[in-house]
């Protein structure tokens, strides 16, 4: 099998067609299947992928499951993972959707002649469901080649571009964190480097009520475990620069956050900061410093005017 198609999805009943048919719509010349993952949706997307599984010529693609109870985004994600059996892994969250029918192809053909790469993304379009927001793209890498120390940066890529080595795969993968798909980036960057292609090859539904819009302090410190993951994986990435970022997503998405605990964030964000990027270079130095202490006023306003703290 050259390529496993993970899907997880939780009542997604308005969009597994719509993402199914993206799938089935791709002009990819290798072998694949279709994992997909239920987290016991109470709606009916079981009865809409069984019918697509019944009727769909290419239904016989799918592979089904479904948790009872439920594992949670997380856990059901490792699960898909579990699951596949192709070479290679392919995202797609169960309420997005591809737009360019040569996705799958470009990514494998990449990968395939690129032994030293471990993974590919493309630009995505992110749309508003429920707000009169703009649609806009949502890497900040297009086109470029990415290391190790670059994959601590924003917007990599969405979740639903990504297709990776599956061989990077670890057992021990934390499960009590939020951010996966910061987790497997960095897991990736253990292994080779990751290529954002500059193409937007898919689209990324957000929603007001979507798990990231609610997630609390406590929540988002459970992603510190993952610190200790990647470093088990790989020595050279910097502890303090780790830190850095994991204090900056901890200051930035906590949507439902103390004052009190957004400056413990901000704090370590800025010391970790300063200390990743240290030069005996005074100027290098007091740019880092004023940088850093311009990001955490920026986003104690950001948080002040969402209403964001408790």
């Amino acid at each position: 099998m050259d390529v496993s198609v993970c899907i997880t999805t939780y009542k997604h009943e308005k969009y597994i067609k719509q993402c199914l048919e993206s799938i089935f719509a791709q002009e990819f010349l290798g072998a694949y299947e279709i994992i997909i993952c239920n987290d016991n949706s109470p709606d009916n997307t079981e009865e809409i992928i069984n019918e697509i599984i019944a009727l769909h010529p290419k239904g016989d693609k799918i592979k089904y499951f479904k948790n009872v109870p439920n594992l949670g985004y997380v856990k059901n994600t490792l699960f898909s993972f579990s699951k596949a059996s192709g070479k290679y892994i392919s995202i797609l969250d169960g309420d997005d959707y591809w737009i360019d029918a040569s996705k799958l192809q470009k990514q494998f053909d990449f990968l395939e002649k690129n032994p030293d790469f471990s993974g590919v993304g493309t630009d995505s379009i992110v749309i508003y469901e429920d707000a009169p927001i703009p649609s806009h793209g949502f890497s900040g890498h297009l086109g470029q080649e990415l290391t190790k120390d670059s994959l601590t940066d924003r917007n990599i890529c969405q979740t639903s571009t990504f297709f990776f080595k599956k061989s990077i795969l670890k057992d021990d993968f934390p499960t009590k964190i939020i951010s996966a798909d910061r987790c497997l980036y960095l897991l990736a960057g253990c292994y080779g480097k990751i290529k954002v292609l500059p193409e937007q090859m898919s689209t990324y539904r957000q929603f007001s009520a979507s798990i990231s819009k609610n997630v609390t302090y406590e929540m988002m410190k459970g992603d510190f475990a993952i610190i200790p993951f990647i470093k088990k994986y790989n020595q050279d990435y910097k502890t303090s620069k780790l830190k850095a970022y994991f204090y900056y997503t901890l200051m930035t998405y906590s949507n439902v956050i103390t004052k009190s605990n957004f400056n413990k964030a901000a704090t370590g964000y800025f010391l970790n900061n300063v200390l990743s990027k240290f030069t005996l270079n005074p100027i290098k130095l007091y740019l880092t410093i004023k940088w850093s202490i311009h990001t955490i006023k920026q986003k104690y306003q950001i948080k002040s005017q969402n209403n964001s703290f408790i």
